[in-house]
């Protein structure tokens, strides 16, 4: 046998005092690695949640450019109340679709090459809801817009106008 062999018939002895020692550094590691669970399951947690708000106040935001007035709050019970059947609003569908947009990029970002063909699809996932968009779901829009914002008080003004791409 070689120097650090050892046959399996043999056993180990050890001092009274090496064994508490290896018990006593066996329940660290236990403790440590308990302690480590939880640390993992907590930040699991921190991380959804920081997703769950940067959400909501992504698709409140993009929303609002497009002249949707839902808050964070509002569109948070929307998308907690989503089996809705049919969404009666433009500002509803557009929050559904994003929503359903951001899920699909959020769970395939790593796996999904960033091409003209996917940003089609996702454009389609983004207003597959929306009955004003049915024209132009997909693709390119073939017509003249303007994005308006529009205040409390009234008044509007334009954030963004945009050619025809055909």
């Amino acid at each position: 046998m070689g120097r650090y062999e050892m046959d399996i018939s043999e056993k180990i002895a050890f001092s009274s005092q090496t064994y508490q020692e290896v018990i006593k550094r066996l329940g660290i590691i236990g403790t440590f690695k308990g302690n480590w669970q939880a640390i993992e399951s907590s930040e699991g947690r921190h991380l959804k949640e920081l997703r769950k708000i940067a959400t909501i106040a992504s698709i409140g935001s993009s929303t609002r450019i497009e002249g949707a007035t839902l808050t964070d709050e509002e569109v948070e019970r929307l998308l907690k109340s989503v089996k809705i059947t049919k969404l009666e609003t433009r500002e509803e569908q557009a929050v559904v679709g994003y929503y359903e947009a951001l899920k699909v990029i959020l769970e395939n970002y790593a796996d999904v090459e960033l091409t003209e063909s996917y940003i089609h699809q996702l454009h389609g996932i983004l207003r597959k809801h929306s009955d004003k968009d049915q024209n132009h779901q997909g693709g390119y829009k073939k017509a003249f817009n303007q994005v308006v914002a529009s205040y409390p008080d009234g008044t509007q003004h334009i954030i963004l106008e945009l050619q025809s791409f055909t």
